[in-house]
């Protein structure tokens, strides 16, 4: 999906021949000639340019890695999960809850999956038809960073950039640390939201002066929300903020109502996307909140931040698997610093009724950046240092499009120099054993900034080499830091028929894994521990119920019992477990999970079972025992498998036990994999394998009945007395909340209607000679446009 701008007035175009006197200099030089050749001169023409050359671009750090955007969160959860909601949307079903993925099957709760979000869903059919989660993480990640582009290019637009300005930040922004090897590489949602936001900021803006229809704004609004990333949410918030004090800095009081009326029908959506995650929050191991605390965590300095330019600056922090980040986290573009004595600030800060929500945004977003590392459900404030450097993009962008100074070159060249020196050595303390890649960065950026200052001086035009040298320094971090090593490399297979034909015939009904492969690989230093369990949801690709899954938002009982870790991993007591019998119902947990296969992953359960080793002083170790009904057999030295010999009852369906005194008769699941449906003579308790997710609802004959969760979570059911000839209990599940959401939503769209009929109304006499009224922060843009018609060193 792409988003084209809508066209801004352009700046006044320079005429062939122009004088450009740079101030300070004592007479005038001949600008040179533009070419123009290949450069639109348009809005639109521009913005599909910058999109082809960002789409170009994204395909970079896979030249060093071709996992890159199949890494951590995304190979663990989002393409697998994504791959499961296109084959259902494929099937003719859309389920917010798949029971057969148990922890990481409640995808309402988990909100992050975008199931009420229209691009996220085409996506999901895209992964599950592409065949290949590889390929598929390519190309919608690729989209995504081709939108956010599209949406700093207009922001900066907006606040009256020339053309050249804005696509050089628009350019360089994508590819900045945080949201290349945080956002692209690993947590889609963060770059979808943060994505939404710079769309909603332009179009929200522009409503606001009259200039475009509300449709826009609240389209974009809607799906920050129903993306269900809370940062874009808060994004949204900010955004909303700054623009209201803008107007009220203008004293427009209809801009006001215009932006509130918008952004009320975007926040409609919120009650349906997260309700279900607050309501389900009582059986999840995820905190409802722990107030304000600073543990460090993923908090970046200030001086972190200084070193916005520095492509080898690898920052200090509480992090994962290691004290620093493995990865320039911080960086933003490399010409922002050493061009900076060179901007003519003044101009830029002449407008402040204008920039007041820029400067106000930024300011926000930098203080939280540095702020503590959780606020309310806000953790890590490294995730909110995008939105700080969009605020600094449009600022940048505008100064780039002021004339640069010249008077004084030789201080001015003297204080580039001496930033790139102190970026070089500040990179070179915070890692003193990547000298070589401190060095060829620093000469790097110094070339580049030589050929910068040249230019500059000369008054020849910016743009080509500031985005050239965004390219050679990507590919140069390309090379320097080809993956994030903070977060997990999950060696993800992506063929999906390859993994249909290997483990569709290997694990057979429902499968749990005994054991911890992120751990095994860890020990043992190889990637040969993947081959047959891959972690976290990536078995749910190759259509394996499996009990292990990848989830941001667990199941406590079942978690507690099982030991399991968010990402699947289990603890080895748990094989012990499996064949304990219950205190209630005398059943063992095996039988009440209903599982059919077992894996167990650990190198010294398999040794010890094939050979058990004698040492000198102890025991022999006591071989793995295989239970009675099972059998058992050793794919490698690594992992061992036992299946259950005979099938379970009830094979069309989840009933894992009844009481003496209940006779379920039939027992299937609907046709959308949820509901369930059986019938049964007698009464007493039966057992569904199935966790009790709040949402889920019970009726026998029409009555409803009361459910209840075991000691590991999976539903209970006490059955009254059946019927002559037999009852019928059917269970179904709705998210916790929906009707409210439902609501919420129904008041947006009727409050959407009015908006845009007001608008129709309003825009109908202004072409009869009626009312008619762009608002002051409109007339403040176009003054300040046509005070800053002036040549740019950024000029194409």
């Amino acid at each position: 999906m792409s988003v084209t701008p809508p066209a801004l007035r352009p700046p006044a175009p320079r005429l062939p021949g122009r004088l450009i006197r740079p101030r300070g200099d004592a007479a005038p030089r001949p600008a040179a000639p533009p070419r123009r050749r290949w450069v639109p001169r348009t809005d639109a023409g521009t913005a599909a340019l910058v999109a082809v050359v960002v789409a170009v671009l994204a395909q970079i750090p896979m030249l060093t890695n071709r996992f890159f955007y199949l890494w951590d969160d995304s190979a663990a959860e989002f393409l697998p999960v994504w791959h499961r909601i296109g084959a259902d949307l494929l099937a003719g079903h859309w389920n917010p809850q798949v029971p057969s993925m148990w922890n990481g099957g409640n995808f309402a709760a988990e909100a992050l999956f975008g199931i009420w979000n229209p691009v996220e869903l085409l996506d999901a059919v895209l992964t599950a038809l592409s065949g290949d989660l590889l390929i598929a993480a390519i190309v919608i990640k690729t989209q995504f960073l081709v939108l956010l582009t599209l949406g700093i290019y207009a922001v900066c637009r907006e606040y009256r950039a020339n053309r050249a300005a804005s696509a050089v930040m628009a350019v360089a922004l994508p590819f900045s640390g945080f949201t290349l090897y945080f956002d692209a590489a690993s947590w889609i949602a963060g770059l979808m939201g943060f994505a939404w936001t710079a769309h909603f900021w332009w179009s929200a803006r522009r409503y606001m002066r009259g200039r475009l229809n509300p449709v826009v704004p609240i389209v974009f609004g809607l799906l920050i929300v129903t993306t269900g990333n809370p940062y874009g949410l808060l994004g949204m918030v900010v955004v909303a903020g700054a623009l209201a004090v803008e107007s009220l800095a203008a004293r427009d009081r209809r801009a006001i109502w215009r932006l509130a009326g918008v952004s009320a029908v975007a926040a409609s959506a919120a009650a349906m996307v997260f309700l279900p995650l607050v309501l389900s929050a009582a059986v999840t191991t995820r905190s409802p909140g722990s107030g304000i605390m600073n543990t460090g965590f993923l908090v970046p300095g200030v001086g972190d931040l200084l070193n916005l330019s520095a492509p080898a600056y690898l920052p200090h922090s509480v992090s994962w698997h290691m004290a620093f980040w493995s990865v320039p986290a911080t960086y933003l573009a490399w010409f922002i610093a050493p061009l900076a004595p060179w901007l003519d600030w003044r101009r830029v800060v002449r407008r402040p009724r204008t920039l007041i929500g820029v400067g106000l945004l930024a300011v926000v977003y930098l203080a939280l950046t540095v702020g503590p590392s959780q606020i309310w459900l806000f953790r890590w404030p490294l995730r909110v240092i995008e939105y700080a450097y969009l605020g600094l993009s449009v600022v940048l962008a505008l100064a780039l499009t002021e004339s640069p100074r010249t008077d004084l070159p030789r201080r001015r060249a003297a204080a580039t120099a001496v930033i790139i020196v102190v970026g070089g050595y500040l990179s070179w303390s915070a890692q003193p054993g990547r000298f070589p890649t401190v060095i060829a960065a620093t000469a790097l950026v110094g070339v580049l900034s030589w050929l910068m200052v040249r230019r500059v001086r000369a008054g020849r035009p910016l743009s080509r080499l500031l985005v050239g040298g965004t390219v050679a320094v990507l590919g140069f971090q390309a090379v320097a830091f080809p993956a994030n090593q903070n977060v997990t490399d999950w060696h993800p297979q992506h063929d999906v028929a390859s993994m249909k034909r290997h483990f569709g015939t290997l694990y057979q009904g429902n499968t749990l894994m005994v054991g911890d492969p992120l751990t095994e690989a860890d020990r043992l230093g190889r990637r040969s521990v993947w081959h047959d369990l891959p972690g976290g949801s990536l078995l749910q690709v190759a259509g394996v119920t499996s009990l292990n899954n990848y989830t941001g938002v667990s199941y406590r009982a079942y978690m507690r019992h099982l030991c399991m870790s968010y990402y699947g991993g289990t603890c080895q007591s748990l094989y012990a477990r499996l064949w304990r019998k219950d205190s209630d119902s005398a059943a063992e947990l095996a039988d009440l999970l209903r599982l059919q296969t077992v894996v167990v992953q650990t190198q010294q359960h398999v040794v010890d079972t094939l050979n058990p080793p004698v040492v000198p002083g102890k025991k022999r170790a006591k071989p793995l025992t295989v239970p009675a009904g099972w059998t058992m057999r050793v794919l490698d030295d690594h992992t061992l498998v036992l299946n259950r010999r005979k099938p379970l009852p009830w094979p069309d369906g989840r009933v894992a036990y009844t009481a003496p005194s209940a006779h379920v008769t039939a027992d299937a699941i609907a046709a959308d994999g949820v509901g369930e449906t059986l019938r049964y003579t007698g009464q007493g308790e039966v057992r569904i394998a199935a966790l009790l997710w709040p949402g889920w609802r019970a009726t026998v004959d029409g009555h409803a009945v009361r459910l209840k969760g075991t000691d590991v979570g999976i539903i209970k059911v006490l059955l009254p007395p059946a019927r002559k000839g037999g009852s019928t209990l059917r269970l179904s599940f709705r998210p916790p909340g929906y009707r409210i959401g439902q609501a919420m939503a129904l008041l947006g769209l009727c409050l959407a209607g009015v908006i845009i009929a007001l608008w129709y109304r309003d825009k109908r006499r202004l072409r009869t000679g009626g009312i008619g009224e762009i608002g002051e922060i409109g007339r403040v843009s176009a003054e300040a446009a046509g005070t800053s018609g002036r040549s740019s060193s950024t000029g194409s």
